[in-house]
C-alpha cells in the first residue's frame, strides 16, 4: 500500500511540475519556498519589479527583443527563445524557478556578460552540504533492519541532488548574472564583479544566503537552512552591517569616518543607486544633524550623465570600495554621542524622476544597513 501511495504522490507531483516548476518545491520545502516567494529572485520579472520595468520601457528596442530574459526571466522559456515578453504566470510567479538555479552547471565568462550553463534535468538539483560533499548523487531508497520488519527511507521521492558541484560552495554559481553587465559599448553598468580580495573567505552563499533556523525540508528535520529570501537591500538588509566596521577620529577640524567594507564587491554601484551615509551629534539635549554623504556612480557620454545603454564612461565615483574615509566638519565635544547610519536607497531622487518613478515610494525609502552610536 505504501509504494501505492508514493507512486501515486510521485506521479501527481511530476504532472504538477510541467506546469508549476516552484510552486511544487513547497509541498516538501515550505520554509524555503515562502521565503523565495518574497525574494528579488521571484520578483524580478517586468511584471513584478518596477525599476526593470521602467528601465525596460525605456530601453531602444531591437529585433532580438527582450534580451534581459536571461538573467531576469530564464525560465519564461518563450521568451528566452523569441524575445517577445508577455505577461503570463511564469512571468509573475517564477520568472528565477527554484529548478532554474539548482540546474545550473556552470557559469559561462563572457566579455559582454556571464551565462549560465543548465543541466536541463528537472529531477536532479545540485546543492551544497559540506557533510556530503564527495559523496554519491543522493537518490531515494529505503533501509531495512529488524529482518524486514522496520523499514527507513532516506532523501527525496520527487529528485536526487548532486552535492559535489563546487560553485555551489565558492559562490560562483551566482556569478552567471551577479556578475559584469557590459553595453554595447562595452561599459559595466553594475560593477557586481569589482572584486576587493580575491581570498576573501566570504562568497555570495555566505553573505545573501546565510543560514537561519528552520527546518530545510519536511521529510527530515533541520534546526536550519540556507536563507532564500536574499539577505541584502530587500531582506534582512541589517545582516549586511555585520560586513561593515566604523572607526572615527578626532582631529583639530571636525572628525573622519573611516568605513572599512569587508563584502568582496564594491557597494552601491548599480546605475542610478545611491549609499547614504547619515551622521548627527547629540550634544547637551540638542540634535545636530550633518550633512549626509552619498555614495554613488553617475554614468556618462561626452562628459554628460547619461542612461546606462548610452554610457560609456563615468562623471563621478563615490562607491565604497575596501576602505573609504569620509570627513566631516563638526568638531566633537566630550559628552557627545555620534551617531552613524549607513543605508541604501533603490534610485537617486534624479534616478527615480528620469525612469518616471518619482510617487513610487519603496525606491525612494531608505534602507539601513548598518547603525552605530560612539559616546566621547
Amino acid at each position: 500500500m505504501k509504494k501505492v501511495l508514493l507512486f501515486l504522490l510521485t506521479f501527481t507531483l511530476s504532472l504538477f511540475a510541467i506546469s508549476n516548476e516552484s510552486k511544487i518545491c513547497q509541498k516538501c520545502h515550505p520554509t524555503i519556498y515562502n521565503e523565495y516567494y518574497q525574494s528579488s529572485h521571484r520578483k524580478a520579472s517586468v511584471i513584478n519589479n518596477p525599476i526593470h520595468k521602467a528601465y525596460w520601457e525605456k530601453h531602444p528596442k531591437d529585433e532580438n527583443g527582450y534580451t534581459c530574459a536571461k538573467c531576469h526571466s530564464p525560465s519564461d522559456k518563450e521568451v528566452m527563445k523569441t524575445g517577445v515578453l508577455t505577461d503570463n504566470d511564469i512571468q509573475k510567479h517564477e520568472p528565477i524557478s527554484c529548478v532554474f538555479c539548482h540546474t545550473i552547471k556552470n557559469v559561462d565568462e563572457g566579455s559582454l556578460s556571464n551565462t549560465n550553463i543548465s543541466t536541463g534535468k528537472h529531477k536532479e538539483f545540485f546543492s551544497a552540504d559540506k557533510t556530503k560533499k564527495g559523496t554519491k548523487v543522493a537518490k531515494f531508497e529505503t533501509e531495512s533492519s529488524w529482518f524486514g520488519l522496520v523499514k527507513t527511507s532516506k532523501n527525496s521521492p520527487y529528485h536526487k541532488i548532486d552535492y559535489n558541484n563546487e560553485n555551489y560552495y565558492n559562490g560562483n554559481v551566482c556569478m552567471g548574472c551577479h556578475s559584469h553587465t557590459n553595453n554595447e559599448h562595452g561599459f559595466d553598468i553594475v560593477m557586481l564583479d569589482a572584486l576587493i580580495k580575491k581570498d576573501d573567505k566570504n562568497t555570495c552563499i555566505s553573505c545573501h544566503m546565510p543560514q537561519v533556523p528552520g527546518s530545510k525540508v519536511t521529510l527530515a528535520e533541520s534546526k536550519t537552512h540556507a536563507y532564500h529570501g536574499i539577505s541584502g537591500i530587500f531582506h534582512r538588509n541589517q545582516d549586511m552591517g555585520q560586513y561593515i566596521d566604523f572607526n572615527v577620529s578626532k582631529e583639530e577640524k571636525g572628525f573622519t569616518v573611516d568605513i572599512h567594507n569587508q563584502a568582496n564587491h564594491a557597494l552601491f554601484g548599480q546605475a542610478l543607486r545611491q549609499g547614504v551615509l547619515k551622521a548627527s551629534i547629540e550634544r547637551n539635549r540638542k540634535e545636530i544633524v550633518l550633512e549626509p554623504f552619498i555614495f554613488t556612480r553617475i554614468l556618462a557620454k561626452d562628459g554628460k550623465e547619461a542612461m546606462p545603454w548610452n554610457a560609456t564612461g563615468t562623471l563621478k565615483d563615490t562607491l565604497l570600495y575596501e576602505e573609504k574615509k569620509i570627513h566631516f566638519n563638526e568638531s566633537l565635544q566630550k559628552g557627545d554621542t555620534l551617531t552613524l547610519t549607513l543605508g541604501v536607497q533603490l534610485l537617486t531622487e534624479k534616478g527615480a524622476k528620469a525612469l518616471g518613478l518619482e510617487d513610487n515610494e519603496e525606491v525612494k525609502k531608505f534602507r539601513i544597513m548598518k547603525s552605530e552610536k560612539i559616546k566621547f
